[in-house]
């Protein structure tokens, strides 16, 4: 294995430049390409890997490849600088194998912007022209609406060769049948996300077989795209839109299928004997899927139950409802990460039945699960039913709604009981009188320093009486002209030492109150970064005198030791000062006693 010149040179007494190490830009000069690549690899955080790219020019022309592999715009103006810069350097834009597009997502906009939308799409259409994006795999457009030029599509099948993934939004507007989005060929993965104003506009589009989008779409997937991989219909609306025909589709190398609040399970006739729901049908025609996502529409949980026991063998990442999973014991043993798309009611399931649903699946490592909480005591049993029937848990989303759940500091010892546990997310509702945000979280990373990640939301309760308007001051008569804070979140990255005991945590906090008498709100968004160590720590106090008052005003067994010491020095001090006081005070006594016996002598006659 290679290593650079100053390793092997550490503890070498030749001379003083041997003994310190050169500084990182010099040190990674000598590093091989793929050394750079596999220390880029291992950072976590993007901003980590930016970071260690801008050390030297050599780190950036060989760890770009793992910095620009995705590259998600958030904003017109992102879309703008971003991709002009790709068009331009052809070095940059060759890494770049995932692009996500949403003009809007930074902007707080209730009503759709066809401004923005038009130059973003303009802005990818003049990048994938220029064939710089020769590498491109995944492309995702999210908007409210799909984009308002649709020759977007046709640059990037012509100028992206190895574009296999297509992502895109359909709103109140939908595509036209010469639209260049159907001429996709031999796609991988295809994905649709329904927007609410579909729901509100186009229920029933995909009911109609007939209806020319339908006929082009379902066209393309399923005579075109053969080998389809990955299938995602998304959509959240209180009442779903009929797409069954999907339930045709035949994809031998399926392997990844999310369906949203979309109804596939409808069946307008009744069944023949021995005869199997369409969608039962396309299950068990898939035997290589090994995701899948299911909304409380998409399937009954009794239409489930009808599978055959080796269908969906395979499967080890499900999301769906609690009882759409009981009836499906064929994959327990082997589902690995578990999200249940529906909030628990405690007062129609208890915590116990949800935690002997969760002890079957007993390679469970990521969990997202919601609780609705009737009381404030119904999450008495709830953690610790999750640590009893989840002892392999890594990941843990955890939200508890409606109701005030866990006080922080309790939360924070409780979770212990998560031995493999490395990162959280926790959305509850703030204890009365409970911990701040940053507070909470150093009670988190001081009792779980194995966690290297973790969010904190809090959310306000949701009373079981909606006040007007006009009777809104009723809810708060303290502070009438004071905002409520609405919902406050932070996200949180751990730092330890090499000991793995904690050093401090960076936060990010983002806030969000909401003024009185309908004035709006307004959000707040913080950095920092927050020290865990002991106050008496010889690295964390500060130098100079202001250390030194710190120290003896802290309390800690060094602090009363400091005092001790203080007042052990001030007696000897007293001590030595009064010995020099009274020394000095017989010293005069004496000259003055020995001064008048002298004056005495010398008036006296020698001779009497």
């Amino acid at each position: 294995m290679f290593l650079p010149s100053w390793i092997l040179s550490v503890g070498s007494p030749n001379s003083r430049a041997r003994q310190e190490p050169p500084p990182p830009s010099s040190v990674f000069q000598t590093l091989p390409r793929d050394l750079l690549i596999e220390i880029a690899s291992l950072l976590e955080c993007r901003q980590d890997v930016l970071n260690f790219c801008i050390t030297s020019r050599h780190v950036f022309t060989h760890v770009s490849a793992v910095l620009y592999a995705q590259v998600t715009l958030k904003s017109v103006e992102q879309c703008n600088v971003t991709l002009d810069m790709l068009r331009t350097r052809p070095g940059i834009s060759r890494h770049v194998r995932e692009l996500v597009i949403r003009p809007q997502a930074r902007l707080r906009k209730t009503s759709f912007n066809t401004l923005d939308n038009a130059e973003a799409c303009s802005a990818v259409a003049k990048v994938a022209a220029s064939k710089s994006l020769d590498a491109l795999v995944r492309f995702q457009w999210d908007d409210d609406e799909l984009p308002y030029h649709d020759e977007m599509w046709f640059a990037l099948r012509m100028g992206c060769p190895q574009l296999r993934y297509i992502a895109a939004s359909i709103g109140s507007l939908l595509p036209s049948i010469n639209n260049h989005l159907y001429d996709f060929t031999d796609l991988k993965g295809f994905s649709v996300t329904l927007k609410s104003g579909f729901y509100e506009c186009h229920p029933d589009v995909f009911i109609e077989e007939d209806h020319p989008i339908t006929k082009k779409l379902w066209d393309m997937l399923t005579r075109r795209c053969p080998n389809l991989e990955e299938l995602t219909i998304q959509g959240s609306y209180s009442v779903p839109t009929d797409i069954r025909c999907i339930s045709e589709g035949r994809w031998p190398n399926l392997r990844k299928l999310t369906l949203g609040d979309v109804c596939i399970d409808w069946f307008p006739r009744s069944l023949l004997p021995g005869e199997k729901r369409p969608f039962i049908a396309f299950l068990e025609a898939h035997p290589r899927l090994e995701s899948l996502s299911l909304s409380r529409h998409t399937v009954q949980p009794i239409h489930l139950a009808s599978l055959d026991p080796p269908s969906l063998g395979r499967v080890t990442s499900f999301s769906g409802t609690h009882q759409q999973l009981l009836a499906l014991p064929q994959i327990h043993s082997a589902v690995r990460r578990l999200a249940f798309c529906d909030s628990v009611e405690t007062r129609e399931v208890s915590a116990t039945t949800v935690a002997n649903l969760l002890r079957e699946l007993t390679k469970l490592a990521e969990l997202r699960i919601s609780f609705t909480l009737h009381s404030m005591y119904d999450s008495g049993n709830l953690l610790r039913s999750l640590i009893q029937s989840c002892p392999r848990l890594r990941h843990l989303e955890l939200t508890c709604a409606h109701k005030p759940s866990f006080q922080l500091d309790a939360f924070a010892k409780t979770i212990r009981g998560f031995p493999k546990l490395r990162s959280l997310a926790l959305t509850i509702v703030r204890y009365p009188g409970d911990e701040t945000l940053s507070a909470g979280a150093a009670f988190i990373a001081r009792s779980n320093p194995r966690l290297r990640r973790f969010s904190l939301t809090f959310i306000p309760p949701v009373y079981p009486v909606s006040l007007p308007f006009s009777l809104s001051f009723l809810a708060r008569p303290l502070n009438l002209l004071l905002p409520l804070p609405d919902r406050a979140s932070g996200s949180f990255e751990l730092r330890c030492d090499e000991h793995g005991l904690p050093l401090n945590i960076a936060g990010r906090e983002h806030s969000k109150m909401v003024w009185p008498w309908g004035l709006g709100t307004s959000c707040k968004t913080r950095r920092y970064v927050r020290d865990l160590r002991p106050p008496g720590l010889a690295s964390v106090r500060r130098g100079g005198v202001r250390g030194f008052v710190d120290l003896v005003c802290e309390r800690s067994s060094a602090g009363e030791e400091v005092r001790m010491i203080l007042f052990c020095a001030m007696l000897v001090c007293f001590a030595v000062w009064g010995f020099v006081v009274t020394g000095r005070s017989r010293v005069a006594q004496r000259a003055v006693g020995g001064g008048g016996r002298e004056v005495a002598m010398v008036g006296v006659p020698w001779g009497l």
